[in-house]
C-alpha cells in the first residue's frame, strides 16, 4: 500500500500548529486565546471545505478535575476531625467519603457530578465537511481537540516519580476514608465512647506531608499543548486540504476540532449530543487523535474512559492492518486505568464506530514526556509520528470510500 501523504504536508501541520501557539499561546477553555485559535482553525478549513462551522456551548470548565484540590482539602479537614474525635468523626466520614464519590464520577466515569455547582464557560466546537461526488451513503469524522490542560506539576518536574506520588496520595486518601467510616461508625455503635488509635493519627499526620502538596498538583499555569493536542486539529486540517482535490464518491468528511477535551471530553460530548439524529441516520465512523509526539509511542486504543467504554474492534483492526501495509508497527492497547480518555470515547457510547490513536510513552519512565507540561512545544513531536498518523488516516479514509 502506498500512501500519497508526504513528509512536507506532515510538516506543514507541524508549521501549523507551531503558528497557532505564537499567535495565541495556551489554550485554556473559555479563555480569549483558545476562541481565538477555534477562529484561527475555521479560517484554516474554509480554505477546503464548503461549509464550516463553530458551535458554541457551554461547561463547567473547572468540576472535572477539582477533586484533586478538594482531596487535600477533605484530607485536612478530616485529620483535624479525628484527632478531635467524638462526633466530629461523622463529619470526617462525610468529607472524605463525597470526595471519593466525585473522583470516581468525574474521573473514573466522566460523569458531571458536581457540574452544576462550577461557573460556566464558553466553548466552541469548530468543524468542516467535504461532500461526495455522489449520494452521500456514510460519513467519517476526523477529530483532534484543540483545547490545551493546565500544567501538572508532578508530570512538570520529577516525573519518573509521577506514578509512585499519585499511588501515595491516592492510597493516603483511602486509608482515612476508611478510617472516618470505620471510626464514625464505631462512635456511633458504642455509644460515644469510642477514640481512634494514636498509631493511625500519627501515620495519617505524616501523610499530610504528601497530601499538602497534592493540592498543588494542578497548576495555574496552562500548558502550549503543542502535541496534547494542536498537532491533532493541524492534522485534521490538513487532511481536509488533501481530500479537497481527492474526489471521493459516497464518504462525507467531517473535520472535526472539538473544544473542552480537558474539562472531562464536554466539547465532544455536546457535539455527539447535538448531532446524534444526524450521525446515526448513516453509517458514521470517527477517527480521533489525541497527545501525537513519538512514532515508537504510536497505539490504537481499544478502549476510553479509564478502560471502561470499548472501542469498535473492527475498526481497529483495519487500522492495523493499513498501518502494517504502510510498514508501521503499531500495537494496539486498552486505556490504562487512571490515563483518563480522548473524544473518541463519547461517539463510542453513542454507538457510533470509533478509534483513537494517541503517541505518548504512558510510563513516564523516561522522565521527560512533555504531556501536560510546559515544555510541551513543536520539538517534541516526531514528524514522522505526524506522518504516519496522516498516512493512516488516509489510507482508512480511501478504504471505507470503496465500494462493498
Amino acid at each position: 500500500m502506498k500512501s500519497n501523504i508526504t513528509k512536507e504536508q506532515a510538516q506543514s501541520a507541524l508549521n501549523l500548529t507551531a503558528e497557532i501557539i505564537d499567535e495565541f499561546g495556551p489554550r485554556l477553555t473559555g479563555t480569549p486565546a483558545c476562541k481565538k485559535a477555534g477562529e484561527r482553525l475555521k479560517a484554516e478549513l474554509g480554505k477546503s471545505c464548503a461549509e464550516t462551522t463553530s458551535e458554541a456551548f457551554q461547561c463547567s470548565r473547572d468540576a472535572f478535575l477539582y477533586f484533586i484540590r478538594y482531596f487535600s482539602i477533605s484530607y485536612l479537614g478530616a485529620f483535624i476531625c479525628l484527632i478531635t474525635s467524638g462526633a466530629w468523626t461523622i463529619l470526617a466520614a462525610v468529607l472524605t467519603f463525597f470526595g471519593c464519590i466525585m473522583a470516581v464520577c468525574e474521573f473514573v466515569f466522566y460523569k458531571e457530578f458536581i457540574d452544576p455547582l462550577f461557573k460556566k464557560t464558553d466553548g466552541y466546537n469548530i468543524s468542516g465537511t467535504i461532500e461526495p461526488t455522489a449520494e452521500v451513503q456514510q460519513s467519517i469524522i476526523i477529530s483532534g481537540h484543540y483545547d490545551s490542560p493546565h500544567v501538572f506539576r508532578f508530570l512538570n518536574k520529577n516525573q519518573k516519580l509521577y506514578k509512585l506520588r499519585v499511588i501515595i496520595t491516592t492510597g493516603l486518601y483511602f486509608l482515612i476514608t476508611a478510617i472516618s467510616l470505620w471510626a464514625s461508625y464505631q462512635w456511633i455503635t458504642q455509644s460515644g465512647s469510642f477514640d481512634i488509635n494514636k498509631e493511625l493519627i500519627y501515620i495519617l499526620g505524616f501523610g499530610l506531608i504528601f497530601m499538602l502538596q497534592y493540592f498543588f498538583f494542578v497548576s495555574w499555569d496552562v500548558s502550549p499543548g503543542a502535541g496534547d493536542n494542536l498537532i491533532s486539529s493541524a492534522i485534521a486540517i490538513k487532511l481536509a486540504d488533501h481530500f479537497s482535490t481527492q474526489n471521493l464518491t459516497h464518504t462525507l468528511l467531517v473535520f472535526l476540532c472539538p473544544d473542552a477535551e480537558e474539562s472531562g471530553l464536554r466539547g465532544a460530548r455536546e457535539y455527539v449530543k447535538l448531532h446524534k439524529e444526524t450521525l446515526k441516520s448513516i453509517p458514521t465512523y470517527n477517527i480521533n487523535m489525541d497527545s501525537i509526539y513519538r512514532l515508537q509511542d504510536l497505539r490504537f486504543l481499544k478502549s476510553e474512559i479509564n478502560g471502561t467504554v470499548p472501542l469498535d474492534e473492527k475498526l481497529g483492526e483495519k487500522c492495523k492492518e493499513i498501518a502494517k501495509s504502510l510498514g508501521y508497527n503499531i500495537p494496539s492497547m486498552n486505556m490504562p486505568f487512571g490515563g483518563g480518555s480522548t473524544d473518541a470515547a463519547e461517539f463510542a457510547k453513542a454507538g457510533i464506530p470509533a478509534l483513537s490513536i494517541i503517541g505518548l510513552d504512558t510510563t513516564f519512565t523516561s522522565g521527560d514526556v512533555p504531556y501536560h507540561t510546559n515544555f510541551d512545544t513543536v520539538d517534541k513531536i516526531e514528524p514522522e509520528a505526524v506522518l504516519a498518523c496522516m498516512q493512516i488516516a488516509e489510507q482508512l479514509i480511501i478504504e471505507i470510500d470503496k465500494p462493498s
